[in-house]
């Protein structure tokens, strides 16, 4: 009696965990990592040479409009925030790309249509000439990370180069504000 027992249990727990997950699944967005598996069935390479970013977005025609800033706020650490938008009137999927090249703020962008296979698009600081065609940008994002990100609803950190304020006097009511002396006051709660 006790093995048929056992039978039941286990298999209420397979088919319990099973709801769970997938009620858990449900409900979660699915990150599109944009390498051609996602929901979108997109792919896209970002590619690093001779001071420009390079990105290749498959197939040819998928992407109706790019969106791109820097994010210079940590000192050392730039990353190009980049908003690929594949529909006329969709939201741009953003993405940052950890830089290695030093670029500036003002970005130019640049396409090049004789690639068969895929969309060829460049961020530059500077005038790419020959096959290169002038690309009008879409207006930069509004947000610094990828949808999702709790940092998108954090207040933005600031720059390295603004100087920061001066700290408030925080002494509690009725007690005089500690010394900048080298003295220490003990904590009374």
């Amino acid at each position: 009696m006790v093995l048929p027992f056992r039978k039941a249990l286990v298999v209420s727990a397979i088919f319990s965990g099973i709801f769970a997950t997938l009620s858990v699944f449900a409900q979660e967005e699915v990150f599109d990592r944009l390498d051609g598996k996602g929901p979108s069935g997109k792919r896209v390479d970002v590619i690093e040479w001779e001071g420009n970013l390079e990105v290749h977005v498959y197939p040819k025609g998928s992407i109706k409009g790019l969106a791109a800033k820097l994010d210079d706020r940590v000192e050392g650490k730039k990353v190009m925030v980049i908003g690929y938008r594949f529909g006329a009137k969709d939201r741009p999927l953003i993405r940052r790309a950890i830089l290695g090249v030093p670029f500036q703020p003002a970005l130019q962008a640049f396409t090049d249509s004789s690639e068969k296979d895929f969309d060829k698009l460049a961020l530059s600081n500077r005038l790419l000439t020959g096959k290169w065609k002038p690309y009008t940008l879409d207006p930069a994002p509004a947000q610094w990370y990828p949808d999702g990100d709790d940092r998108n609803n954090a207040d933005e950190a600031p720059r390295l180069t603004e100087k920061p304020s001066a700290p408030k006097n925080r002494s509690l009511p009725g007690r005089k504000p500690a010394s900048d002396e080298g003295s220490l006051n003990d904590f009374d709660f």
